[in-house]
């Protein structure tokens, strides 16, 4: 690899540096093992979310070492976000990229009866709250030649499902990567975004549970016929960060078990039905 080439993805040698990836929503299920698979890829993690409690549930299940920092952060407040940015720069701590994992999820509601200081609070953490990041963390990002973003959006970003606040904040988001890949490529940050399908979080777990879900549906929708595990949605990221990744920005990697690609084949019953008869598992 040639000196240009090194400088211009500079991931590893931040690495070696002990440079830390932010990782927002951080005791998520999915923000959760985006943490863990950065850590076991060598990376020192400073995990945001917005309680103590959670956080020391995160430490307690991950039982990291000194690689691990934690601090709880409202990401929807501009101002807690840059006195965040302040303190890290004021006290020496490199900061070579950022995960905006927090996110805010929501029940489907019918249009007319959505509640607009709901929505509001969905947009504020779901875009807004990774807009603030992006701008504080990403000039950290710029002052150290260069780093890596990447978004977590959804499906919705792809093909908005009928949740109208959750679905315009994750489209919008991928517009946010997409514009800021554009104008941060010249600082060498490079960003994209991982669009998860359903995945099997505690969360999605619970609406399962509740029979909100209906696990057997979501699977047959799915081109492999299963939901996606929380690991499948971090080795995405873990790539997206590190240098094998340094050709690419302004992606969006849907990881979704093939959902996207065969979900709407659910209209075409005959179809499914003659693969059935032809003895395919088609669930």
């Amino acid at each position: 690899m040639s000196d240009t080439k090194r400088q211009a993805t500079p991931m590893a040698r931040l690495r070696e540096a002990g440079a830390r990836i932010v990782v927002t929503g951080a005791a998520g299920g999915i923000g959760s093992g985006i943490v863990e698979r950065l850590l076991a890829d060598g990376w020192r993690v400073l995990a945001l979310d917005l309680t103590p409690a959670s956080l020391e549930g995160l430490r307690a299940r991950i039982g990291a070492d000194d690689r691990l920092a934690v601090a709880d952060l409202d990401v929807s407040s501009a101002d807690a976000v840059e006195r965040c940015a302040e303190d890290l720069a004021g006290r020496g701590v490199a900061v070579a990229g950022l995960v905006n994992a927090a996110g805010i999820l929501q029940d489907a509601v019918p249009l007319l009866e959505m509640d607009l200081d709901h929505q509001r609070k969905v947009w504020d953490v779901n875009y807004f709250g990774a807009f603030h990041c992006t701008k504080w963390f990403g000039a950290m990002m710029a002052g150290n030649g260069g780093g890596a973003i990447v978004n977590i959006t959804s499906i919705n970003e792809l093909r908005p499902l009928p949740l109208h606040a959750y679905a315009p904040s994750k489209v919008a988001l991928g517009a946010l990567t997409r514009l800021s890949a554009g104008e941060l490529g010249a600082k060498s940050i490079r960003v994209n975004a991982v669009a998860p399908g359903f995945t099997r979080t505690p969360a999605l777990q619970a609406k399962m549970d509740s029979g909100k879900r209906d696990a057997r549906v979501l699977e047959k929708a799915s081109a492999m016929g299963r939901l996606v595990e929380i690991e499948e949605i971090a080795s995405v990221v873990g790539f997206l960060i590190s240098d094998n990744a340094s050709g690419v920005s302004g992606a969006s990697i849907p990881v979704d078990a093939g959902w996207l690609t065969t979900s709407h084949w659910m209209n075409f019953g005959d179809l499914l039905a003659a693969g059935s008869a032809n003895g395919e598992d088609t669930a």
